[in-house]
Order: C-alpha cells, then structure tokens, then sequence
C-alpha cells in the first residue's frame, strides 16, 4: 500500500497492526475481476490491477433480458460496458458451427467510496473491517 504523505500511528493495544488498501468493490454476481493490462504492460507492485469485471454469456438463451441489461449502446458507453463476439467456430466440428450466441462482456469494476480498513479484533478476537477515506 502506498503511504498517503505520512507515516500511519499504529495502535498496538488495539491489535489493529497497519492500514490495508482496497480500491475496488467486489464484482456485480456472476461476473470475475480481470485486468484491462495487456501482456506488455507491468502492473505496479502494490496495487490491485484487476480493474474490470468480466462474463461470458449466451445472448440468444434469452435475448429479451440480454437487450433490456445491455441493448442500449449509448448507455453502455456512458457505463464503460464492452460486449465482444466469441468466436466458437471449430472446422473440424461441423455440429458446432458458431451462431453468434456467445459473448463476453466487460466493465470496469466499481471503486470503493472507502479504500482504506483497519482489522480490527472484537472483544472475541474476531477481526472486523473498519473501512474509511482520507479524503472525507
């Protein structure tokens, strides 16, 4: 984790050790965090490059639902939304030709309000997360 401009205080007697970093929410259900990096480029040590969540879905098994979620394309760009065509085609396969029906798509995974936690031990000694923001 990166220090915010200063050393943090820890509080021994709390148990609560150093502050951890957490700038992304868990992905929307069904879908898998991902990062937008390509093979050329290096993450930066420290830092959670899982930055979009992901999902590969058959649109022709209910293409009612599939439009009303994803059809509007203007509202897709606002969002970050991808939808890419995959390509199943198998030539040695003539029972699987490929029909269009399965896509993958991709938006950017949600950033937390709060980033920052301490675990914090309870009066049982099971920790519990106390998120918060240096900006607030």
């Amino acid at each position: 984790m990166a220090k915010p401009g200063f050393s943090w205080p820890i509080c021994y007697e709390a148990k609560a050790g150093k502050p951890g970093y957490e700038p992304y929410e868990e992905c929307p259900a069904g879908m898998t965090a991902v990062s937008s990096r390509t093979d050329g480029d290096r993450p930066f040590l420290g830092r959670d490059d899982k930055d979009q969540c992901t999902k590969t879905v058959n649109q022709c098994s209910n293409r009612a639902a599939f439009r009303t979620q994803f059809g509007d394309k203007r509202e897709n760009e606002r969002k970050g939304v991808t939808i890419r065509q995959i390509n199943q085609n198998n030539d040695n396969d003539v029972f699987n030709r490929d029909n269009g029906c399965m896509v993958q798509i991709t938006q950017p995974r949600p950033r937390r309000a709060d980033p920052y936690y301490f675990d914090i031990p309870n009066d049982k000694g099971v920790k519990q997360r106390a998120w918060f923001n240096l900006n607030d």
